[in-house]
């Protein structure tokens, strides 16, 4: 942490805001700041006058390394002060920081982080400082914003600094994140009175109005502006009009001054340290610059002010006081004399990537051997999953090589896959014209994808497909299979299907691993042929012993058994899948995680469903994943509306609905969004909204996902309703198309809820043998499908129907039991219902009652179970991916609300009504 400047002048305000954000993080608020300014403002000295006054030594501290921005973690690390100082929990995944193919994943280093975080503010809170977080490196950006995203009660006060926050190009989830829960700090220039303070305490005496008035309007009041000039300019010559003041242009004279007057060994110093960036090891700077005496060298040169010394575990370092400094030395070096430096610093770097930084920088043209190696590495990246180290060597290979068009198309790819959806944007746009039409369909027609711009994508991959040029590019390989996805998204099955074989069968095909048997087996289900989808799977291993091009085909193999009622094995492939896919896209690592969300829902596991749905929907947001954000926003709703958390459940289904002027070209968006609607607006009681909000899918003429079993619930949940609305007709209608797949498809679990539905119709129509038949017949179905909540919801209408019939001991034992499953579920919108139904029968009851579970919110019935699993605080807290301060807070409440005061009591208050 670099030292402050001597003299503090103003920024009151700015100090009070500070204090008070201090406050409440102290009070168990977490809070996020933002300090903006341009270079020189005086947002590091700011915050080292807060640190001082706050009270606190709690503090991490690190910054953005412009040198560095390409090095995975190294902001990271350097919050710690070095590999040697991580934490327990971090150093485990520090092996994996100096290989491009195995680093850990942003996702498992922020929740790393979070445990970390929980430690430091156990015994007073805790600044998080990080400097020049526009120079940081993205993966650093990327775990910092997943821990941030799961601060909840903790007493941590984050402090970003940066140039200008509307321009930050870090993730979008970071973007989303300042702009949504930031107080933000613009430090102004100086104003005339701080400036004469500050003028008086670096001159030593007073200067005229006049003079400061010049020097704020030439300096426009930026403190390391004012400095640098007042350095060179004595005081007397601020009142002489007729002589002009510098330009600190200036800024980079003043440097480049101090850097002449050093002896020829100490400028060969400072080159070769401004080649290897803000700060290198001496003895690597020495070996570029050709010094012997590189102490010497740097002796001078720290007392000309042009550079630093500092100690590591590696040995002295030498490095500039300021990135400006830096980056005046480094322009000065003509295109020449920085080509040799970098092909010195080539030889001498340490790690691959270093060395490969700096043949890039060396050379002064297209270099195709250079282009061709760093090409062939950035593929075998891609095959192993490496897709952000890929994306960087596929681009500096695209401006090395004579033909950049197809190696920049594959840039964009693995931009994409690696979740860098703006980067990938920037990337395409710079396309020319004149670009091969393969090569610019597929990157614009990729990125329209991702976007959610279906027909948009759908023409430009077209275009990719059939101008798809050389064999070698891969590009036809790479066109259908993304036209396989979009016919995904459109719930065009048998299409999806073709376009997927169309890819396996293309030159090239070996280049692109990503989804190819997924989209090959999920276009054969929702098209009604998952029995000879799942045959055609019968060879696949345990995804514990799985290649990485295996998981895709499990990953679709998961998803079909979930949909035909096998859900043990759709639960023990996906689980698999997500455990297994830390080496595939982020995409693909969302998709797996929203696809077990849903499974376990199905099967009951609600708590594990909630946190995997909203994980996968909040990593969708953060990569800005828009074609697969509205599905994983509707799963997420699922949950939260059938426990009757309304807030929760609410944003995530308006995250999932179009856009009112968008098209309905992705229809499996549309159908899971309108599902999660109706699911809501069911859970509500709200029968006229369920109607609405499934109104969207009676216009879609698809068949596949929406029609067809065991895809997407909503057919029944209308039928539902329009009985309640006394719509028999359109009921009936619904109801027998509903009937005829179910049993065409043999879908135990669809056949269940069919017969609920067709009871409840001949209850409304009073016929009341044919009602009672239904339902008993769909009991039969429901414990062959193994739905808990299918099953509750249908022995809740049974049991209402055996009251009303006045058969009232009948009724309560099909109502208890589904008071017990909902209960268990956490499911309290249906628990009172049960209650009311069973209130009405007005027979005595077994002393069973809800689980004490029901009178705590989700978050601490989420907690209350893994504790009484007999899990610690530390071990929820990973669990559940929170602070270990956020599971003391929901724990708390819980013992508060189970009149409980320890943990054993805990357990045994909320297991005992399951014994």
């Amino acid at each position: 942490m670099a030292e402050p400047i001597a003299t503090f002048v103003g920024r009151d305000q700015e100090l009070r805001h500070l204090a008070e954000e201090f406050g409440r993080a102290r009070a168990g608020q977490p809070r996020l700041v933002v300090v903006e300014g341009p270079a020189g403002i005086g947002k590091t000295t700011l915050i080292h006058r807060f640190l001082e006054g706050c009270g606190t030594a709690n503090v991490l501290f690190t910054d953005g390394d412009e040198g560095e921005v390409l090095l995975p973690y190294g902001t990271l690390v350097r919050l710690f002060g070095g590999p040697g100082g991580l934490p327990r929990r971090l150093a485990v995944l520090a092996p994996g920081l100096d290989d491009p193919a195995g680093l850990p994943d942003p996702l498992a280093v922020g929740a790393a982080l979070l445990d970390v975080l929980s430690e430091r503010q156990l015994g007073e809170p805790l600044c998080l400082v990080v400097d020049d977080v526009h120079w940081a490196d993205e993966p650093t950006l990327r775990a910092l914003t997943f821990c941030l995203r799961r601060l909840r009660v903790d007493r941590v006060l984050t402090v970003l600094m940066l140039r200008d926050a509307a321009a930050l190009s870090g993730p979008e989830g970071l973007v989303r994140l300042v702009a949504a829960r930031s107080t933000r700090l613009r430090l102004p220039g100086l104003r005339a009175p701080e400036v004469e303070a500050l003028v008086s305490g670096l001159v030593g005496g007073p200067v005229s109005q006049r003079g400061l008035a010049r020097l704020v309007a030439h300096t426009e009041g930026v403190p390391l502006h004012l400095r640098a000039l007042l350095e060179e300019v004595p005081p007397a010559a601020l009142d002489d009009l007729g002589q002009p003041l510098p330009a600190p242009r200036s800024y980079a004279l003043l440097v480049l001054g101090k850097v002449a007057r050093c002896a020829p060994p100490v400028r060969e110093l400072v080159s070769a340290v401004s080649v290897l960036g803000l700060s290198a090891p001496l003895h690597l700077a020495a070996g570029v610059a050709g010094v012997e005496e590189p102490l010497q060298a740097l002796e001078q040169a720290v007392r000309e002010g042009v550079l630093l010394e500092r100690s590591s575990t590696r040995g002295t370092v030498a490095a500039f006081p300021h990135p400006l400094v830096r980056a005046a030395v480094y322009r000065d070096l003509g295109p020449a004399r920085r080509s040799a430096l970098h092909a010195r610093a080539a030889l001498v770097a340490e790690g691959e990537q270093a060395r490969l930084r700096h043949r890039i920088e060396a050379v002064s043209g297209p270099n195709p051997e250079l282009a061709a190696e760093l090409a062939e590495l950035g593929r075998a990246q891609v095959r192993l999953g490496a897709f952000g180290s890929a994306a960087e060597h596929l681009k500096a290979a695209a401006e090395l090589s004579g033909d950049p068009d197809p190696l920049a198309a594959e840039a964009v790819e693995a931009l994409l896959l690696d979740g860098r959806v703006e980067e990938a944007a920037r990337l395409t746009a710079s396309l020319p014209q004149r670009a091969h039409p393969a090569v610019r369909g597929y990157a614009l027609g990729h990125l329209a994808m991702v976007r959610g711009e279906v027909e948009e994508a759908r023409a430009h991959l077209v275009t990719a497909w059939e101008r798809a040029g050389p064999p070698e590019s891969g590009l036809a390989a790479r066109a259908a299979q993304q036209l396989a996805m979009l016919c995904l998204v459109r719930a065009e099955g048998r299409q999806a299907t073709r376009w997927a074989e169309r890819a396996r069968s293309s030159p090239g095909y070996r280049f692109s691993i990503d989804y190819n048997r997924y989209m090959l087996l999920t276009g054969l289900g929702i098209s009604g042929q998952i029995d000879a989808a799942l045959a055609a799977t019968a060879d696949l291993p345990p995804a514990a012993t799985a290649s990485i091009a295996e998981l895709d085909a499990l990953l679709g193999r998961g998803l079909l058994r979930t949909c035909s009622d096998d859900l043990a094995g759709g639960l023990a492939d996906l689980s698999g899948v997500v455990t297994a896919c830390g080496e595939r896209s982020v995409p693909f690592r969302m998709l797996s995680m929203a696809m077990l969300g849903q499974a376990e829902y199905r099967a009951g596991r609600w708590d594990d469903a909630h946190l995997h749905t909203a994980t996968a929907a909040s990593v969708a947001d953060d990569a800005d994943q828009r074609w697969l954000a509205p599905v994983c926003h509707a799963l997420a709703a699922l949950v939260p509306a059938a426990r009757g958390d309304w807030p929760a459940a609410e944003s995530h289904v308006a995250a999932a609905m179009p856009a009112r002027d968008s098209s309905m070209d992705a229809v499996a968006a549309l159908a899971h969004a309108c599902s999660a609607a109706a699911h809501l607006a069911a859970a509500r009681g709200e029968h006229g909204r369920t109607v609405e909000a499934l109104e969207p899918l009676l216009a879609v003429r698809v068949h596949d996902i929406v029609y067809e079993p065991g895809i997407v619930q909503w057919l029944d949940l209308l039928v539902d309703a329009l009985v309640a609305l006394g719509d028999l007709e359109r009921a009936e209608l619904q109801l027998a198309g509903m009937e005829r797949l179910a049993g065409r498809r043999r879908r135990s679990s669809a056949l269940a809820a069919a017969a609920r539905c067709r009871g409840g119709l001949h209850a409304a129509r009073h016929e009341n043998d044919l009602a009672d038949a239904a339902f008993t017949a769909g009991l039969a179905h429901s414990g062959v499908a193994g739905l808990p909540f299918d099953e509750a919801r249908l022995r809740l209408a049974y049991g209402r129907f055996l009251r009303r019939l006045g058969r009232r001991k009948q009724a309560q034992a099909q109502l208890e039991v589904g008071l017990g499953m909902f209960a268990r579920l956490g499911a309290r919108p249906y628990v009172d219902r049960c209650e009311r139904e069973l209130s009405a029968c007005g027979l005595p009851r077994a002393e069973t009652g809800s689980s004490p579970l029901m009178r705590l919110t989700p978050q601490e019935q989420a907690v209350a179970r893994l504790v009484a699993t007999g899990m610690t605080n530390r071990q929820v807290a990973r669990e559940l991916v929170l602070s270990v301060k956020t599971i003391e807070y929901h724990l708390g409440n819980a013992f508060a609300k189970l009149g409980v005061a320890s943990r054993v009591a805990l357990t045994t208050k909320i297991r005992a009504p399951m014994d």
